[in-house]
């Protein structure tokens, strides 16, 4: 054992003296010790330090995988460089890929010599793909996407709304990618939170990503197939739901519609302008898109082609009694109908014999082909034309465009759709017996004779008196108007320009006259027959009876002339009467007496011949004549239960204003239907006052369901008039009138009660005027005893009561007659009515 250990000090001692001759052994130093971690994209580096005797050289870097040197060149992402002895392994920008065993190697003297470094790379967690609104399809297993790196690997955690943490399983699916929902419905819309972390550095990352289930379109009002006219314009309507809200575009067949003029597109309406018949009928749809998906609908555009006049003559001349022919041509898709109309006809033509007119007969055929359209022509034959055939004729075709426009854009087709035809009728003229054949003037007047000719060609009117051409232009004669109307004024100046004028009437096809006989008119040559009617304190009504004048101007008013009797006729005033009356004078005095004459006038003047002379007197100022009731019905019914409305004509005044009306009315009962006067016992009598001159009152306070009796009489400063009486009934019902109880009636103690309290008060009464009066009574006894005055102060004090009674005495008397004044001054004071009031009254023109 001792042997053994001397062995080895020995070895360590020949170690020792090596190592201080030749120094330490040769190897490459690789810095940072134990690995070198380096940063996603950023940069990092190594470094190898050759150490020991020999000194290492030729220095490398190399990758294990793949096994390859790493160049010394600075422009690349990772490269070698020297630094004195050293060489450092430099990365520019850190790659995923750069993980791995890195060999720097070198050679000590002729003995190879390597070392390794470690590269780790750290990335921090990165949130790939997780976009913050997701719009996952419904019924569909749904990855709610949030794509995260990092290394160390992070850990997910998924959690939804405020505080629930979702487990895998069940509809929940954690994958590399995201959360997959199974089955995913609307109910799943909510907030999701997906968060990373890496326990090893204590890294966390979170998103929250806001899910909102997106429907795909559902078409639920397809578009429906379209008529649309040519050269006007077809809308087609699509609708659908979905989530989000689709989108629209159109599409004719299988190509997008792209040309904004053309095929305008709002939303979900398409719209098709100045349609062609050729390019634009087709099959049309709508697709309705979002990001759930898309969903089509088609409809088809059916072009209709408008009736078009293609063909028609303007003008046919014909003469009387001669066949013609009308032809019109319309074409239009589908093929129109046409039909044949006559001004002031309601009614059209119809194919074949026209039942009310068995000369005209219509007929229908196929028509020629214009712009590959076919067409259809009507054709109306007219035997024998009569005068009445003249005017104008429409044709007119219809098909479904008539439906689909209005009648402004029906005025747009070019050709129209309709045209007018002229159809003349060459026939001599006729003479309308529409206008008076007889006509009256006078002298000096000037009047106009009316004649109406038809015919074609138009007729010429010409004018004769008395069977000589009547000489126009001048003073005396005038024609004016359009042929065939004709008017031919005459002034006449003279007798001789009355008699029969000749309408004369020519044209190429002969001619036709009608007499005009022009009278001379006068003033009425009779005096009226005129009888009084009624007579009243300031008016009288008369009843005037025409005399006949067969070949004179009729009556139209009466001049009538009236004056006190005492008064000469050039102070008699004037009054007019319109000719079928009332003839009534007013605004005459009570109790005078008046004379009066008369004077018919024409339009030609006033007669010459005055009525006679009627002498009147008026009637005495007295009470109002009888109001009498506007009755509607015989046995009126009120509309309301508690209230009637009753008017009255406005009688007579009596020669006095009327003040007022009086009404009083009470419940009846009615035995039979006849006799209806007997009061209701125990229900109250009511009475109104009406100020004049009012001429209605609503009577309220009325029992439902009862029978009432109205008096009405009128008031004037002379008296009452005579009553007139209106019954009527109110309607059933429920009105607080109708709860009235009538009082119970006293009995004889009751009474007996009430006379000793009323003789107490008089007593009292009595009293108190002789102890203020007398200085006696027991009232005076009372106070002079009480108070103890002396004499002088009493007569003092009776002085003072005396002043005050005369005092009193004379206010009373200012009072009464002021209260005497104010009661009396709506009575009208009997004066003379003011003559300058009365209508129509002036200074006769001509003395009787």
């Amino acid at each position: 054992m001792k042997c053994q250990m001397n062995v080895l000090l020995v070895a360590v001692v020949i170690y020792t003296a090596v190592l201080v001759v030749h120094g330490a052994p040769s190897e490459l130093v690789i810095t940072p010790t134990g690995g070198l971690v380096a940063f996603l994209h950023e940069e990092a580096t190594s470094l190898c330090r050759p150490e020991g005797s020999p000194l290492p050289t030729n220095l490398e870097w190399w990758s294990v995988i793949p096994n390859e040197r790493i160049p010394e060149n600075i422009t690349l992402r990772v490269y070698a460089a020297f630094q004195q002895q050293n060489l450092q392994l430099y990365f520019k920008d850190v790659w995923s890929s750069d993980e791995g065993t890195y060999i720097c190697k070198g050679r000590a003297s002729d003995t190879p010599i390597d070392n390794t470094q470690s590269v780790s790379i750290y990335q921090d967690i990165t949130i790939v793909d997780a976009p913050t609104v997701q719009n996952p399809v419904i019924d569909t297993d749904a990855l709610i996407k949030c794509k995260v790196t990092g290394n160390p690997k992070p850990l997910i955690e998924w959690q939804r709304g405020a505080s629930t943490v979702l487990e895998a399983g069940g509809r929940y699916i954690f994958e590399e990618d995201g959360l997959r929902i199974l089955d995913i419905q609307e109910i799943d819309n909510d907030v999701y939170t997906c968060r990373a972390t890496v326990h090893e550095t204590g890294r966390a990352k979170s998103v929250v990503i806001y899910v909102e289930v997106s429907i795909p379109p559902e078409i639920t009002d397809p578009p429906d197939n379209v008529q649309g006219v040519e050269a006007f314009e077809a809308q087609f309507h699509c609708l659908a739901v979905g989530k989000p809200t689709p989108d629209y575009s159109w599409y004719k067949g299988n190509q997008p519609l792209t040309d904004p003029g053309k095929y305008p597109q709002s939303g979900n309406y398409l719209t098709v302008t100045k349609i062609d018949n050729f390019t634009d009928e087709s099959l049309y749809r709508c697709r309705a898109q979002n990001s759930a998906g898309e969903e089509y609908a088609e409809a088809f555009l059916d072009v209709i082609i408008p009736p078009k006049v293609q063909d028609i003559r303007n003008k046919t001349d014909v003469k009387e009694q001669k066949d013609v022919w009308m032809n019109c041509t319309i074409s239009g898709e589908p093929i129109p109908t046409v039909v044949w109309w006559k001004n002031g006809r309601t009614q059209p033509f119809v194919e074949g014999v026209q039942p009310d007119d068995s000369r005209i007969t219509i007929f229908k055929e196929g028509g020629p082909i214009y712009n590959n359209v076919k067409s259809s022509i009507l054709r109306m034959q007219i035997r024998n034309a009569r005068s009445g055939d003249r005017g104008f004729y429409r044709c007119e075709g219809k098909n479904e465009a008539n439906d689909l426009l209005n009648e402004q854009q029906l005025q747009q087709i070019w050709p129209p759709y309709r045209r007018d035809a002229e159809l003349l009728v060459s026939f001599k003229p006729l003479v309308s017996f529409e206008y008076p054949g007889d006509y009256y003037s006078w002298l000096d007047n000037t009047v106009n004779l009316t004649c109406f000719a038809e015919g074609w060609p138009t007729p010429d009117i010409t004018w004769w008196l008395n069977g000589a051409p009547v000489i126009i232009d001048n003073i005396y004669y005038r024609k004016f108007g359009l042929d065939p109307l004709s008017f031919l004024q005459v002034k006449t100046a003279s007798p001789a320009f009355f008699g029969v004028y000749q309408c004369l009437a020519k044209n190429s096809e002969g001619e036709a006259f009608r007499n005009i006989e022009l009278r001379q008119a006068y003033p009425p040559r009779h005096e009226p027959n005129v009888k009084e009617a009624q007579r009243t304190p300031t008016t009288v009504m008369y009843d005037i009876i025409p005399t006949e004048d067969p070949n004179n101007l009729p009556v139209i008013y009466y001049n009538v002339l009236y004056k006190l009797t005492n008064a000469n006729w050039q102070d008699a005033q004037l009054y007019v009467f319109s000719q079928g009356g009332p003839y009534i004078l007013d605004g005459l005095w009570p109790e005078t007496y008046y004379k009066v004459v008369m004077r018919a006038v024409n339009l030609a003047g006033e007669s010459e011949y005055p009525s006679r002379e009627m002498e009147l007197l008026t009637e005495r100022v007295r009470e109002p004549y009888t109001p009498t009731f506007i009755k509607y019905e015989e046995n009126p019914v009120s509309q309301y239960s508690d209230r009637y409305l009753v008017r009255w004509k406005e009688p007579g005044s009596g020669g006095r204003q009327i003040n007022h009306y009086q009404l009083t009315y009470q419940p009846i009962v009615c035995n039979d239907d006849v006799t209806c006067d007997q009061f209701e016992p125990g229900l109250p009598t009511m009475s109104v006052l009406v100020m004049a001159p009012a001429a209605s009152e609503m009577l309220r306070m009325l029992f439902s369901g009862q029978r009432y009796r109205v008096e009405i009489k009128a008031r004037n400063s002379v008296d009452y008039s005579a009553p007139d009486y209106l019954y009527f009934t109110t309607k059933e019902g429920n009105n607080p009138i109708s709860n009235y109880v009538v009082p119970p009636k006293l009995g004889s103690g009751g009474i007996a009660g009430i006379i000793i309290l009323g003789m107490f008060i008089l007593f009292i009464v009595v009293d108190l005027l002789c102890c203020v009066l007398f200085n006696c009574g027991v009232f005076f006894f009372c106070c002079a005893k009480d108070c103890g005055r002396n004499d002088k102060e009493k007569s003092i004090e009776m002085e003072d009561v005396k002043e005050s009674r005369e005092i009193s005495q004379d206010e009373g008397e200012i009072n009464l007659a002021a209260d005497l004044r104010e009661r009396h001054s709506d009575v009208e004071p009997d004066v003379i009515p003011d003559r300058e009031k009365t209508p129509i009254r002036a200074k006769p023109s001509a003395s009787k």
